[in-house]
C-alpha cells in the first residue's frame, strides 16, 4: 500500500526518452571503422548524435565534457581494452548503458563481459545490417535505463523489506504501514490506517509507553528495545522495537518478532538446570548438552576427564572443537546434527582430539531434544572412549587376508580404507608423504588433503563404498605443506567375514599434467591465429565493404582510396602471421643444449653497440638448437633496442626454465597482454613479428612464455615448463 497522496510530492516525471535526442558515444581504435559506424547510426536513426574516440583515455577526456546518454565500445584496443573502460566509467560512477561492439568474440569474452554488467554485447558482421540493429539495440538501452531510474525512485524497499515499517503523524494515529507490519499484527493495512498505535498494546502495557517510552524518543532522538504487544486475535508477542521522529514529526516505527526466540532461551535455561542435576553423577561417559546450533551449554565430570579442558574453557565453544580438524573443516559435526534432527538420533564412531592435541577413538550417540510441544530444544551428546578395542581391530594382522596381492614394491601408493574412512593399511610408498607408516595409520584421509577439496575426495570415498569402484583427482598435500597431483583408483572390496573396506592406487600424475598443459598452450596459440583472421582481418574487410557501398550510393571517389588503404592493411597482416606461423614448423630436432653456451653465441649473431650479456646459468636443456637460437636472438635484439646500446641483458635460472632480462625502460603494465601479438610494434614507428615469434617458438617446444618487469626495472621475459637434461 503506497503512502496516501497527500505525503507524497509533487512530481510530473522527467522527460521521456521519446522526447530526447540520444549522444552516444563509440570508442573503436580502427579510425575507418569508426566513421563508417557513425555515417550509418546517424541514417538508421534521427535521434542518434555520434561522438568518436580513438582509445580510452581520448574517451574519458569526452566523458569529462560531454554528457553521453550511451557508450558503444570495442573489446581489443590498445592500453585498455572494452571491460577495463567499463570499469573505469563505473567508478565514476556513470551509470550510463555500456554496449560492447567487438569483432573478437567467444563464449569466454562473452561472459567475461556479462560478468563485468555490460548493458548489451553485439559481435561485428559483414555487412550494413548490422548498424540497424546496433542503432536498435542503443534506443532499447537507453530507454529502459531511464525507465528503471523511475521505478527506483519509489517506495519499493520499503513495501518488500521483511521489517515491519510503520509512520504515524503527532496524535499516534497509523498513516502508512507495510505488509510486513501489518501481516506480524494479523490486520488487513486498511483496518490500522487512522487507527491510533493503544491498539497494538495490551491494556497493562499502554501506561508504560506513554511515559516512559514515548518521552525517550525525542530526548535521545531514537529509542529501541523490546516490548510486549497483542495480535488482532489477542495473542501476544515479544517484539525488537525502534521509534524516531522525522523532520515533520512522523514518528517511524520498526518492529521485528522475537517471541520464538525469547522462548527457546527461557526452555534451554530450564532444561540446562535440570540437566545438570544429574549429569555429575555419571563418569564413565562424557555427557554433553548442545543448544540447536551445536554450541556447549553444559557438561560432566566424565568429559572434562575425557577431553581435557575445564568447564570454562569448553562452555559456549561448538563441538566440533573436538573432532580433526580435516572432518571439522568440510563440516562432518553438523551433518551429524542434521540427521539426528532428521531421525532422533545419530551414531558415529571415529577419531577425536583432547585439548593437548592428542587423538583417541571413540563411539558417540547423538540425541535431539524437544520440549513437550515439539519444539526443538537442542542436543545430548554421549562420549565413550574405545580406543583400546579399536587398536586390537586396527592390527596390521587384521585384514591381512586382504593385503596379500598389495606388495611393498609397487611403485604406486597402495591404501586401504575402512567403512568410516580411517586408513587400516598403508603401503611403503605412501611415506612420500613425509609421514611415517605409523603416522598415516593415526591420521584421517582427509589431513592428506587441501581443505579445499576434502568434500569432495569424502564424497568419492562414500560413493566407492555404494558403487563399488570411483576415480579422483585431487592433490595431496605432504607434511612439509608441498602438493603433489595424484589420481586415486578406488574399489569396495569384502573380506571372508563380511567386512567392508575400500582398497585403491594412488598415482603421482605430474608428468601427465605437464605433457596437458603444453598441449594446452599449443591450442591456446592456434586460436590466437584464429583470433587474428576473424578480428584483425574482419576489420579492414568490413571497412572495404562499408566504403565500397557509400561509392555506389553516393559516386564520392574518396571512398574507393580508403577502401584501398584498408587492402594494404590486409596484405601487412597476412605476411606477418604467415611469417610467425612458419617458425613452429622448424621446432622438431630435439636434443640437449648448453643454454649459456646458445646465449652467447646468440649475442655474437647481433649488433650490440655497447650493450652488455651476463649469462647466470650452467643449465643443460632439452630443445631444437636453431629454433632456441632464434628465440634468444629475437629477445635479446628486443632488448638491445629498446636500451638503445647501454642495456645490460641477463640470460639466467628459473626452478622450472630461465628468463631474459634487461635493466632497459621496461614495458608498461597495460602493454604486456598485448607484445607477443602478430602486429604488436617493437619500436615506435615499426611494425614487427619478433616477439609473437618468441611466442610461436616457445609454444612449439610446449613451453610457458611471460612477461613482467625486472629487478632493475626493465623487462623480464620468463621461459618456463622446460626440460632439464
Amino acid at each position: 500500500m503506497p503512502l496516501p497522496s497527500d505525503a507524497l510530492p509533487d512530481y510530473n516525471g522527467p522527460e521521456t526518452p521519446v522526447q530526447r535526442s540520444v549522444t552516444v558515444l563509440h570508442v573503436d581504435d580502427d579510425a575507418d571503422f569508426c566513421d563508417l559506424v557513425s555515417i550509418y547510426l546517424e541514417r538508421e536513426s534521427e535521434r542518434l548524435e555520434v561522438l568518436t574516440a580513438a582509445d580510452v583515455d581520448e574517451a574519458l577526456d569526452t566523458l569529462d565534457a560531454v554528457d553521453v546518454d550511451c557508450i558503444v565500445s570495442d573489446y581489443e584496443m590498445p592500453g585498455r581494452d572494452g571491460l577495463e573502460f567499463l570499469e573505469t566509467v563505473r567508478e565514476r560512477e556513470l551509470d550510463v548503458p555500456f554496449i560492447l561492439f567487438t569483432g573478437k568474440g567467444s563464449e569466454e569474452i562473452a561472459s567475461d563481459a556479462i560478468s563485468a554488467g555490460v548493458t548489451d554485447y553485439l559481435q561485428k558482421e559483414r555487412g550494413t545490417d548490422q548498424y540497424a540493429v546496433l542503432a536498435h539495440r542503443i534506443e532499447n538501452a537507453v530507454e529502459q535505463h531511464y525507465a528503471t531510474r523511475e521505478v527506483e525512485r519509489g517506495f519499493s524497499a520499503i513495501e518488500t523489506a521483511r521489517e515491519g515499517i510503520a509512520f504515524l503523524d503527532e496524535e499516534g494515529t497509523f498513516r502508512y504501514v507495510n505488509a510486513a507490519y501489518a501481516e506480524l499484527y494479523g490486520y488487513d493495512r486498511e483496518e490500522m490506517i487512522g487507527k491510533h498505535w493503544e491498539m497494538l498494546y495490551p491494556e497493562d502495557h499502554v501506561q508504560q509507553i506513554h511515559e516512559e517510552i514515548l518521552p525517550s524518543v525525542p530526548e535521545n532522538d531514537r529509542w529501541s528495545g523490546e516490548s510486549v504487544q497483542q495480535r488482532k486475535n489477542g495473542d501476544r508477542l515479544v517484539v525488537d522495537h525502534a521509534l524516531t521522529y522525522t523532520d515533520d514529526g512522523t514518528l517511524l516505527c520498526l518492529v521485528q518478532d522475537i517471541t520464538e526466540e525469547k522462548e527457546v532461551e527461557r526452555t534451554l535455561e530450564r532444561e540446562r538446570r535440570r540437566f545438570e542435576q544429574f549429569i555429575d553423577a555419571v563418569e564413565v561417559y562424557a555427557i554433553f548438552s548442545l543448544d540447536t546450533e551445536g554450541f556447549v551449554t553444559s557438561w560432566n565430570q566424565g568429559a572434562e576427564r575425557l577431553k581435557g579442558y575445564d568447564g570454562e574453557e569448553i562452555i559456549g565453544r561448538h563441538f566440533s572443537v573436538f573432532y580433526p580438524e580435516a572432518k571439522a573443516e568440510i563440516g562432518y559435526p553438523d551433518e551429524l546434527l542434521e540427521t539426528a534432527l532428521a531421525e532422533g538420533s545419530v551414531q558415529d564412531e571415529g577419531w577425536r582430539v583432547r585439548k593437548d592435541g592428542s587423538r583417541f577413538w571413540a563411539r558417540v550417540l547423538i540425541t535431539a531434544v524437544f520440549d513437550d510441544e515439539g519444539t526443538h530444544q537442542g542436543f545430548l551428546k554421549v562420549t565413550r572412549d574405545t580406543t583400546e578395542q579399536h587398536e586390537r581391530v586396527r592390527s596390521p594382522d587384521a585384514p591381512k587376508d586382504l593385503l596379500d596381492y598389495a606388495l611393498d614394491v609397487l611403485d604406486d601408493v597402495f591404501y586401504l580404507f575402512d567403512p568410516e574412512g580411517n586408513i587400516v593399511r598403508v603401503g611403503e610408498q605412501a611415506t612420500m608423504t613425509g609421514y611415517s607408516r605409523e603416522e598415516l595409520l593415526s591420521m584421517s584421509p582427509l589431513e592428506l588433503f587441501p581443505p579445499e577439496v576434502r568434500p569432495r575426495v569424502e564424497s568419492d570415498i562414500e560413493r566407492a563404498l555404494e558403487t563399488g569402484s570411483a576415480t579422483t583427482e585431487a592433490p595431496i598435500l605432504t607434511k612439509d605443506g608441498e602438493t603433489v597431483p595424484f589420481e586415486f583408483r578406488k574399489r569396495r572390496i569384502v573380506d571372508e567375514e563380511g567386512n567392508v573396506y575400500v582398497a585403491g592406487i594412488g598415482r603421482d600424475i605430474r608428468d601427465r599434467r605437464r605433457r596437458e598443459r603444453r598441449l594446452k598452450r599449443q591450442l591456446a596459440q592456434f586460436d590466437e591465429f584464429a583470433s587474428v583472421l576473424s578480428h584483425d582481418l574482419r576489420t579492414p574487410l568490413s571497412v572495404v565493404r562499408g566504403r565500397l557501398e557509400l561509392a555506389r550510393d553516393t559516386g564520392e571517389t574518396e571512398h574507393l582510396e580508403q577502401a584501398e588503404s584498408a587492402l594494404d592493411r590486409l596484405d601487412e597482416l597476412i605476411e606477418d602471421l604467415a611469417s610467425v606461423m612458419r617458425e613452429g614448423e622448424l621446432v622438431n630436432d630435439v636434443t640437449a643444449v648448453d643454454l649459456g653456451a646458445a646465449s652467447r653465441s646468440a649475442w655474437d649473431a647481433l649488433e650490440t653497440a655497447g650493450a652488455t650479456l651476463a649469462v647466470a646459468t650452467e643449465r643443460t636443456i632439452r630443445a631444437d638448437e636453431g629454433a632456441l637460437a632464434r628465440l634468444l636472438e629475437n629477445l635479446l635484439k628486443n632488448a638491445i633496442e629498446h636500451g638503445e646500446g647501454t642495456v645490460t641483458v641477463t640470460v639466467g635460472d628459473l626452478e622450472d626454465g630461465f628468463y631474459v632480462a634487461d635493466d632497459g625502460p621496461g614495458i608498461p603494465e597495460s602493454e604486456r597482454d598485448d607484445v607477443f601479438e602478430i602486429g604488436t610494434s617493437v619500436k615506435e614507428g615499426e611494425h614487427g613479428v619478433g616477439l609473437a615469434s618468441v611466442k610461436q617458438l616457445a609454444v612449439a617446444h610446449g613451453w610457458e612464455i611471460s612477461v613482467s618487469e625486472s629487478e632493475a626495472g626493465g623487462a623480464r621475459f620468463e621461459i618456463t615448463d622446460v626440460e632439464s637434461v
